[in-house]
């Protein structure tokens, strides 16, 4: 046998190298007639047309094994969150509906209005089709959602396109829907600002991607249906020149949307199945915008889910995002709008740098963003609705704010900051205007899945081809660093002379000098002050009195070299890391950095914003410095009944397993759902039949683990070793029941403030922030 193969192949590579390949080659071709290559040719194309039909058949026809049973309701319900009780009324169609700049690789605005299912002449965007998804449609067509399409899809004219352009928008990702039947009435109970319960970026068979791009693909490959769908589209205009150009355009979108798919798929990027009502947020944001936009060695796995969450009072937060990572809401609206599929130029079309000048255009629209925040801050947290959800028991409520206060409230707040805080954080915030101090909590304290704290951290991005180099990031980060090291020492230090000296445009600690040798001789005393005022990055309160602590110490002069020395340390320090920057290894969170400075200070540079209408845009004056914690934030809970599944992950079902040991916690549970449980503060897992998503939290990334309270809890103490998730004694049932009922009608702010007036930053004249 062996013996056989060998001469198998020794006659074969004779074939190959002897030449006898070259004349059957000829002999073969001197064979041929026309009559034969147009049958291989009519043969070849039925075989391909057959392998394409069967393959778009099973496509949609496969079943959609995740998609659960779509539950229609009778009535919807609004309740009253600051917007009115009417899906009608203006700040809910701002923000339901108003662009941000994103774009799903081209795919127009209109073509979504007459796309047919891939077999039949059913529309795409029928809005029960939609709601099947998980998508939240409206009742009645409205001005600004004339066709009915899902909340947050919406439009905006691309200059590059030529065209108006499907734009998905936040509020498609941040609202949520409660379903519930009461008297043979079923609800559907609107939460703005709440979690969506759609999995828009799984491309799983039978979803709305992959059947979206079937759509297309089988529009594009059948001339009646496409004649169809160009006689809408186009309208008197569909003329056969005018139907080429369509088709062409509709081409480039289709594939565009498949070498994505191949791209995402060959490489394996998302493991961990997202599945209802999450995204890999952080790392779909990477790889959208310095993967398929730069180079593949920016691709990395994303294996840390999150759950959408709930954007009510974000605005009075200090730090947003789960790992509290961002603190300036037009740094964190660009970010997401980048990551939705906002356009940007980093390289030519051959990959190369572009000319300075042309860098960083985007289709961002940031006045339209701006719009949408404001907005947010007139959303408040629903609250509970007795006449659909039932009364609630006020005396069971009252022992479980009792139960509040003592483990829930150190961590979850809210914590209002001091005013020095916020004249350092968010300076054009009135007296009236909260900012809250959101507490973190280390990865191994709260003991949840790591996996997104540590992807944000970990993951690497090589910038080197848009062609910036270290001296354009040193010129590019350093001056707003240097701008909120100034605001500290206006506010902390209260000394004139180092606020003009870091006023200038590039100040360096070689133009300060010392007047005495008091710090030679008390280098103990400095190196406790130094610790004070180098708190200023986490525990602002530490420095609310550091000015008098100063005064202690030596009369003026000496005082002056005391903080003279803090700020020279500070800005030491600041160069230190920045110089450590390297363009070809950026984290997450430096590189979006980078990206968002360079893309804002272009658009306001060519709108010619002044400064004061730049802080005001970038809301109350909040500087771009993110940081990069291995921790999560612990999160103010008003309204946080209407916002299941429950930790970052969405691993935990309901509010009573989040308050009982993981051992009680459910280990696999159906999502997809949206009838509520008002008993336990969930979804119902019961699902209706066999399609859904069953959430495994055996897999990494899914880990149901921390946030326990169970027995074994050594009570907190400063120095304390970390006790990897469990943040509190083991909790009897009679008291989970009362914290739950508490939950219901709990408020954090006793005194909420009164509808503001929107912000013209347009109006604003220029003023040093």
């Amino acid at each position: 046998m062996i013996s056989w193969i060998f001469t198998k192949i020794k006659d074969a590579l004779y074939f190959v190298f002897s030449g006898e390949i070259i004349r059957w080659f000829i002999d073969f071709l001197k064979s041929l007639t026309v009559f034969k290559v147009l049958k291989g040719l009519l043969i070849g194309f039925i075989g391909v047309v057959v392998i394409a039909t069967i393959g778009l058949f099973a496509l949609i026809h496969y079943p959609a094994s995740q998609i659960p049973l779509y539950e229609p309701t009778d009535k919807t319900v609004y309740l009253d969150q600051g917007w009115g009780l009417t899906e009608q009324s203006p700040e809910r169609q701002l923000y339901y509906y108003t662009a941000q700049g994103t774009s799903l690789k081209g795919f127009e605005y209109d073509w979504f209005n007459h796309l047919e299912m891939p077999w039949g002449r059913d529309r795409f965007a029928d809005p029960n089709h939609m709601k099947a998804y998980g998508f939240i449609v409206d009742d009645q067509p409205t001005k600004a959602n004339p066709h009915l399409y899902p909340l947050g899809f919406t439009k905006h004219y691309s200059t590059i396109n030529d065209a108006q352009l499907l734009d998905i928008t936040c509020s498609a990702c941040h609202n949520g829907q409660l379903n519930y039947s009461k008297d043979g009435t079923r609800y559907a109970i609107r939460i703005d600002g709440g979690q969506a319960m759609h999995a828009f970026t799984t491309m799983k068979v039978g979803h709305f991607v992959p059947t979206l791009v079937a759509s297309m693909a089988s529009t594009y490959l059948n001339p009646f249906k496409f004649n169809r769908f160009a006689r809408k589209v186009l309208g008197d205009e569909a003329t056969s020149e005018a139907k080429s150009a369509l088709k062409e355009s509709f081409g480039n979108v289709l594939w565009a949307f498949v070498k994505q798919g191949y791209n995402d798929s060959s490489k394996h990027l998302y493991p961990v199945e997202e599945g209802f009502g999450r995204t890999d947020a952080l790392a779909r944001i990477g790889n959208t915008v310095f993967g398929d936009n730069l180079a593949d060695e920016n691709y990395h796995l994303a294996t840390g889910p999150v759950s959408y969450p709930p954007v009510w009072n974000i605005w009075k937060f200090d730090w947003v995002q789960y790992g509290a990572s961002v603190k300036q809401p037009m740094a964190r609206n660009m970010g997401e709008a980048l990551g939705v599929g906002a356009h940007i130029a980093f390289v030519d079309n051959y990959g190369r740098p572009l000319p300075i000048d042309q860098r960083f255009n985007s289709s961002v629209l940031a006045e339209n963003i701006h719009d949408i925040e404001t907005t947010l801050q007139d959303l408040t947290p629903p609250q509970w609705p007795e006449e659909l959800f039932g009364k609630v028991d006020q005396e069971k409520a009252a022992k479980g704010k009792v139960l509040f206060q003592k483990h829930c409230q150190g961590c979850h707040g809210p914590h209002p900051a001091n005013e020095m805080l916020k004249a350092i954080d968010m300076p054009l915030k009135t007296a009236d205007e909260p900012v809250w101090i959101m507490k973190t909590l280390g990865i191994e304290e709260i003991g949840t899945d790591p996996n997104t704290a540590f992807n944000f951290v970990n993951n690497r991005f090589n910038l080197s081809k848009t062609g910036i180099t270290s001296d354009e990031i040193i010129a590019t980060v350093r001056p707003i660093h240097v701008r909120n090291l100034k605001r500290v020492t206006e506010q902390a230090l209260k000394d004139p002379a180092l606020v003009a000296f870091l006023s200038q445009p590039n100040p360096q600690t070689s133009q300060l000098h010392y007047q005495t040798d008091w710090l030679a001789q008390n280098q103990d005393t400095y190196k406790t002050l130094s610790k004070v005022f180098g708190s200023w990055e986490s525990q602002y309160s530490d420095i609310t009195s550091l000015d008098e602590k100063i005064a202690e110490y030596g009369d003026a002069t000496v005082q002056s070299d005391i903080k003279t020395a803090l700020v020279s340390e500070q800005l030491n320090k600041l160069d230190s890391v920045i110089s450590s920057l390297n363009i070809e290894s950026l984290t997450v969170g430096e590189a979006l950095n980078l990206v968002g400075i360079m893309i804002r200070e272009k658009h306001y540079k060519d709108k010619n914003y002044t400064e004061a209408q730049q802080a005001c845009f970038d809301g109350f004056g909040a500087l771009d410095m993110p940081q990069q914690p291995l921790a999560y934030k612990a999160r103010p809970l008003e309204g946080i009944w209407a916002t299941p599944p429950f930790l970052h992950n969405g691993s935990v079902p309901n509010i009573y397993q989040l308050l009982s040991p993981v051992s009680e916690r459910d280990e696999k549970f159906f999502v997809g759902r949206r009838e509520y449980d008002p008993v336990s503060l969930g979804y119902d897992t019961t699902p209706l039949s066999k399609s859904g998503f069953w959430f495994d939290t055996t897999i990494d990334g899914n880990l149901n683990t921390g946030h326990e309270f169970r027995a074994g809890y050594v009570p907190y103490k400063p120095g304390n070793p970390p006790q990897y998730g469990v943040i509190g004694p083991e909790l009897t049932p009679d008291e989970r029941w009362q914290l739950i009922e508490y939950l219901k009608i709990h408020k954090d702010n006793e005194k909420p403030l009164k509808k503001r007036d929107p912000v013209n930053c347009l109006a604003l004249a220029n003023t040093d922030s």
